[in-house]
């Protein structure tokens, strides 16, 4: 028998170990910037309240952290072990830092006319629950496109990554807002004072499938001039965005052609069809 493939997979396991050992350190540490920079008190809403709209808000921002650490991992790094790891360990703090200035900026101009805190803690509003997943998701997939570029060095990947998640940040504002448009009921309305928890679970899964069609626009950006990168991914973004937000009334319509999705998800808050819509969506 040929020890030798054995003794190859070995050091192939043992080289991954540190950069394994950054992406749980990362992980950790998101989530106690998390709970550090908000007002909630985590063993409160999950353990004495048992708040499930909290419980759902955590579990989207710690896979949009996830998600945002693994482009780190397809960088085509040819250093040592250890070196590789103390990258990861400086690319995922990075990305935790964008990742929670997302979900704020987010807040401010896309969840912008009622209070997150007070939804989530006080009203157990299962709604925006699904709104903040879906956008930390949205997030995290686009941070994962943004990391999977090409740089010349580090200082210029760290500049890069922030110039391309500004740019889909900026992309994702602007579909959501188009989004609200094209719908027939007021989503935030009924996300507010109904609790309307099918509306956040279709307005969640449009910022989940809209943050993977930006993530294609960014994805292994970086090979050429930086301006004319920027507006490659520029147009590929408005392009996708504006596709999906087009298409998406059309599809929802071939979806339930029986039957209005717009009154069912209005009406009669009906979470499977919702649902069924967002994973379509993504």
């Amino acid at each position: 028998m040929d020890w030798t493939i054995f003794e190859s997979i070995a050091n192939h396991i043992l080289q991954g170990l540190p950069l394994f050992a950054s992406a749980v350190i990362v992980l950790v540490i998101a989530r106690c910037v998390f709970m550090e920079t908000t007002s909630f008190n985590a063993n409160d809403e999950l353990f004495e309240k048992r708040n499930p709209a909290y419980a759902v808000a955590l579990g989207g921002y710690l896979l949009g952290a996830g998600l945002a650490l693994s482009g780190a991992f397809f960088g085509g790094r040819e250093e040592d072990s250890l070196t590789a790891a103390g990258m990861l360990l400086a690319d995922g703090l990075l990305a935790v830092a964008l990742l929670r200035l997302s979900v704020l900026i987010n807040d401010r101009f896309i969840l912008h006319s009622f209070r997150i805190d007070k939804e989530i803690s006080e009203d157990r509003n299962l709604g925006v629950g699904f709104c903040l997943a879906g956008s930390s998701v949205a997030c995290g997939t686009i941070l994962n496109g943004a990391m999977t570029g090409h740089s010349e060095g580090f200082v210029l990947g760290l500049r890069d990554t922030v110039l391309f998640w500004a740019l889909a940040q900026a992309a994702l504002v602007a579909a959501c807002a188009a989004y609200r448009k094209t719908m027939k009921y007021d989503v935030h309305r009924l996300i507010e004072y109904d609790d309307n928890i099918a509306v956040g679970v279709g307005f969640g899964g449009f910022l989940v499938g809209m943050g993977i069609v930006l993530r294609s626009a960014l994805v292994h950006a970086g090979k050429g001039p930086l301006g004319q990168e920027i507006a490659i991914s520029a147009v590929l973004a408005i392009f996708g965005a504006a596709l999906l937000v087009a298409v998406n009334s059309l599809t929802l319509r071939l979806l339930f052609p029986r039957n209005s999705y717009e009154e069912e998800v209005e009406m009669q808050g009906n979470v499977g069809v919702a649902a069924i819509a967002a994973c379509v969506t993504i």
